[in-house]
């Protein structure tokens, strides 16, 4: 679940990680579990394997 309060829930649909990319977003840190802005994909990086990504960088 997720949204905003009042708003119908978010669906979630989890997947397959194939593809590593890299994101712009406007603040450094999530505000309240989110952030501000929608993340932008910047672009993909085929240098790299979804496995060998750490998840909290």
């Amino acid at each position: 679940m997720g949204g905003l309060p009042g708003a119908d829930p978010v669906r979630y649909l989890p997947v397959k990680p194939e593809v590593v990319v890299e994101i712009d977003v406007d603040q450094e840190r999530l505000e309240f579990g989110r952030y501000r802005h929608r993340p932008r994909v910047r672009r993909v990086r085929g240098d790299l394997a979804p496995d060998l990504v750490d998840e909290r960088q």
